[in-house]
């Protein structure tokens, strides 16, 4: 068995692989990564990979897990062909995003959305090549900086749906926020496809992705998981 972990800045989420296959995940939010890590198979797998886009939290969770890691960072996005300049600052949650949903599809090219604190979006061309698209602020980003500039406004949940024609300034915020976001992504991953063909998968992922799908009106799919696919493609495709 494989476990891969995907560390960020304010998540750890965790996956095991039979094979291919997605046997068991795990989030654990916010705050440091210490003391046993709630999820069994990190201490009994064959392997385990931490995907890092937080080199500050990855000593706490090392020391937590207490066992060999192979550790993804800069030198994997350094083996994948890339439209950027400078590789050590891409992240590499984009990178396996887009490899991982290729993975899961079993198609060729794919168009990714990762929807969370930010939006990236992002393409994988036929051949292997990350085309990177676009960054922007996610839906409880851009509504949070709204309120810092306009400090009036009353701080409104986005996990209700929209209403249209909205009834009150929580209603108008709600609608703004989610869809404007959807707008925003689906523009986005039109030039996403505009790079690699228009036959490409538009794929959703991230935390607010089932959120925002059914405001979406493209064609689209939702792999709420594909960086930990990714990551374990990653492991296999870029050698330790």
């Amino acid at each position: 068995m494989l476990v891969v972990a995907d560390l960020g800045n304010s998540r750890l989420k965790l996956g095991a692989f039979d094979g291919a296959r997605l046997v068991a995940v795990e989030s654990v939010e916010g705050g440091e990564v210490g003391g046993v890590i709630p999820f069994p198979q990190a201490y009994t797998a064959d392997e385990l990979v931490v995907g890092c886009s937080a080199p500050a939290r990855l000593p706490a969770l090392l020391a937590a897990l207490g066992r060999p890691v192979r550790v993804l960072g800069p030198e994997t996005v350094a083996a994948v062909p890339t439209s950027y300049r400078d590789p050590a600052r891409l992240g590499l949650d984009r990178v396996a995003a887009t490899f991982g949903a290729r993975a899961e599809l079993g198609v060729d090219e794919v168009v990714v959305a990762d929807v969370g604190t930010a939006v990236t979006v992002d393409a994988l061309d036929a051949r292997g090549t990350f085309l990177a698209v676009a960054i922007a602020a996610g839906p409880a980003a851009a509504a949070e900086g709204l309120l810092r500039r306009a400090p009036h406004l009353p701080a409104v949940p986005h996990d209700g749906p929209p209403r249209t024609p909205a009834t009150s300034t929580e209603e108008s915020l709600r609608a703004g926020a989610l869809l404007g976001t959807a707008g925003m992504v689906e523009r986005l991953l039109d030039a996403a496809c505009a790079l690699v063909g228009a036959g490409a998968v538009r794929v959703l992922t991230g935390g607010a992705a089932a959120a925002l799908s059914p405001h979406v009106r493209r064609d689209h799919v939702v792999r709420p998981h594909a960086v930990l696919h990714g990551l374990r493609v990653l492991h296999a495709l870029v050698p330790a």
